[in-house]
């Protein structure tokens, strides 16, 4: 009998998965999520892969430590890709993510990736001051990533939380221009309107803009992130800056459990 499955099975007539895809978990559907997470352009198949992932975080772990392995190439291959998976590594915040990061902050790929608002910076600033991760001394004080990383570490770690004015971030002809579509927002008005759901990238920057000045409670903090995975790149990243202020601002909210 035993003759005979081995025969069957060497003809095609029995077909079995291919044990690449059952040993590296890519069949099961929590790898299904994360893939979504990296891909989708559905913010509701999106939101629903991200609860699946924080919901389970570590099954996710070798997955996420393997993108920041990748970084650099992704980064080339499949920026998008590759700018989620480092804001997926800000949410689930394992300590073992951060010395996997750092390693990339020479490569020329992420140097150049960060002339303005970076992602990586971004992710490590958290993960010091929300995860208790502590910037090694030995970096490259020479290298501009690790120079905004240290600036962005001292900054956060003194944020204050007092709400500010639209005017303390950014003035002129174009602020008064789109006042009218942000005046009088909510905080959770201001996230609808800074998303991809609306049609104008002005509309988004500066209701992105105020949310930087607004957000004191952590109340919206998964929905700021989902801002972060739905950027786009302005000439000088002002847009993703914004969006990153704000989310500090809810991860220190939540710090002191507001």
């Amino acid at each position: 009998m035993l003759n005979l499955l081995r025969y069957l099975v060497f003809l095609g007539l029995i077909l079995l998965p291919p044990v690449s895809r059952l040993a590296d978990g890519r069949g099961t559907n929590a790898s299904d999520d994360y893939d979504v997470l990296l891909h989708s352009q559905s913010l509701a198949d999106q939101r629903a892969a991200l609860r699946a992932i924080l919901d389970t975080p570590q099954k996710y772990v070798p997955r996420i430590q393997q993108s920041l392995r990748d970084y650099p190439r992704l980064l080339r291959a499949d920026p998008t890709a590759a700018k989620r998976a480092i804001y997926i590594s800000a949410l689930v915040r394992d300590s073992s993510f951060p010395p996997i990061l750092v390693k990339s902050l020479g490569a020329s790929e992420v140097l150049e990736d960060c002339e303005y608002a970076c992602p990586a910076v971004f992710a490590l600033t958290v993960q010091s001051c929300f995860a208790g991760w502590k910037l090694p001394a030995n970096l490259d004080s020479q290298l501009t990533t690790v120079h905004d990383l240290a600036a962005g570490i001292g900054r956060v770690s003194h944020i204050s939380l007092k709400i500010g004015s639209i005017d303390d971030v950014v003035q002129g002809p174009q602020l008064e221009e789109h006042w009218k579509e942000i005046e009088g927002k909510n905080e959770e008005q201001l996230i609808q309107l800074a998303g991809p759901m609306t049609a104008s990238l002005k509309t988004r920057m500066f209701a992105a803009f105020r949310l930087e000045t607004l957000v004191h409670e952590s109340r919206n903090r998964i929905d700021l992130y989902m801002l972060a995975l739905n950027d786009f790149q302005d000439g000088s990243g002002e847009y993703r800056d914004a969006v990153y202020n704000s989310i500090y601002r809810a991860e220190a909210a939540r710090a002191r459990g507001m």
